[in-house]
């Protein structure tokens, strides 16, 4: 059940939201998500308190997906104008939810989610990091290129950190599409097999690339900015970027 925490009301509710969502290739997805979005912020009793603004970064080029630098380069692109971030998938519209600022890391999405998750251990799809809190753990992994399991190495370093991540059970509406990372069969794909392998060898010694590979490390280039609009009207301070982010070590010239 989604609860609110009515302590410090006013503290949680002043607090400049930025929503940065990773994206390439989710046209359809992103022609509902804004508008709905827009529409949410407008009309949610409480969240429409908040000083939200959404941005767009979108990876340039083919090489595969690099979800963690792309929400990286986002809180890089907009930390001097917000106070907290959501990181949040575009195939995912929330119905209610609760979007206040929190000191502690939440993951803000339960009911909804395309596949059944541990409720204990789940910290993907949407997740809120107050700005100091998500430069302590040095933002996300970089070096995961393809689907894979950047949110899994999120959430521990949030717990090595002495952090620690809480809950808020919100409930979305999930756009449909063929699951990223898996066969149509079930299973994983080649490519999601390589970034787990990734993972496995990472996570013995996690606390080790803590430092070295997340923010204070970051290389992109941003190659054009538009301001965004919802239903033809300007979304304020809200933009979509088109990033360089470099290539995996392995890509071919």
């Amino acid at each position: 059940m989604l609860t609110f925490d009515t302590s410090d009301l006013a503290s949680r509710y002043s607090k400049r939201l930025a929503i940065i969502v990773p994206y390439r290739n989710r046209a359809e997805h992103l022609a509902r998500f804004l508008p709905h979005m827009a529409a949410y912020f407008q009309r949610e009793k409480l969240d429409k308190q908040i000083d939200m603004s959404i941005h767009i970064v979108e990876q340039n080029g083919t090489d595969p997906f690099n979800r963690g630098r792309l929400a990286n380069c986002g809180f890089m692109l907009t930390r001097d104008n917000n106070d907290y971030i959501v990181v949040h998938d575009v195939d995912y519209l929330p119905i209610w939810s609760d979007y206040s600022w929190s000191a502690m890391p939440l993951r803000l999405i339960w009911h909804g989610l395309s596949r059944r998750e541990d409720w204990s251990n789940f910290f993907g799809a949407i997740v809120l990091f107050d700005n100091a809190a998500f430069e302590k753990v040095n933002g996300f992994p970089n070096c995961y290129w393809g689907w894979g399991p950047e949110d899994l190495e999120l959430g521990q370093r949030c717990k090595l950190t002495g952090i620690g991540y809480g809950r808020r059970d919100g409930t979305y509406e999930r756009l449909p599409h063929q699951e990223n990372g898996y066969l149509p069969r079930g299973g994983w794909t080649d490519e999601a097999r390589e970034t787990h392998k990734v993972f496995d060898q990472r996570r013995l010694n996690l606390a080790a690339f803590i430092e070295s590979d997340g923010l204070r490390t970051l290389k992109y280039s941003v190659i054009d900015k538009k301001p965004l609009t919802a239903a033809g009207q300007p979304l304020p301070n809200s933009y979509h970027y088109i990033v360089d982010i470099g290539r995996p070590e392995n890509a071919p010239a």
